[in-house]
């Protein structure tokens, strides 16, 4: 009876641990099938990444002349305007140096009424006060705001003075602050040496352009 005990007890025994082996071996194996899948599942991932990097490699590809198309133009622009500011800044200056000769000839072929020369220093209160207060001048320099020589030739200083204001009313804002007869001429005896931004005016008909 006893051999009997033994022989089922050592049979359970071998059952069990056949079982327990069996179970072992089984989720061995399940790990390993599951380890074998993430592993292709990384892989396939790794797949799908490539072939998305591929396709923003072309994709670059084909935008990066496109951008490089749009920096040539964005640099074309800036030096348009950086030519475009400097033409309106040189005629800015231009325009300050601006000689308006009007009449000459008939001012200096009169032997009754022989002309003068005579300098006028004349201001414009209304681009003064724009500047001043950093308003944008229409029409006018903004070098009408510090004091520019007008230069006449007239019979006299009454009507060099009448000249200059048909020319530059104190309607428009102008105003003369002195007139003076230089006494001494440049070289040659055609008048004195002129500064640069001086405007040059000569009796003449009030009715011929302004320009």
């Amino acid at each position: 009876m006893s051999d009997l005990l033994t022989a089922v007890a050592i049979f359970m025994m071998v059952a069990g641990l056949s079982y327990l082996a069996a179970l072992a071996i089984s989720h061995l194996v399940e790990r390993h099938l599951h380890m074998s899948e993430g592993v292709d599942r990384v892989d396939e991932r790794f797949q799908e990444a490539n072939i998305l990097f591929r396709k923003f490699e072309d994709r670059g590809g084909k935008i990066m002349p496109r951008v490089a198309r749009l920096d040539n133009a964005l640099k074309s622009a800036r030096r348009q305007n950086y030519m475009s500011t400097r033409r309106v800044a040189d005629l800015e200056a231009k325009r300050d140096q601006l000689i308006r000769v009007l009449g000459e000839e008939d001012a200096f072929t009169r032997p009754g009424r022989p002309a003068r020369h005579f300098v006028a220093a004349v201001i414009n209160r209304h681009v003064q006060r724009a500047v001043m207060e950093q308003k944008d001048v229409m029409g006018l320099s903004r070098s009408w705001a510090r004091t520019q020589n007008v230069h006449a030739w007239a019979p006299n200083v009454g009507d060099a003075k009448t000249l200059v204001e048909s020319y530059y009313p104190h309607s428009m804002g102008f105003h003369i602050i002195e007139i003076r007869e230089p006494s001494q001429d440049g070289p040659g005896g055609d008048g004195p040496g002129m500064d640069d931004g001086d405007i040059h005016l000569a009796e003449a008909d009030t009715s011929a352009p302004r320009g």
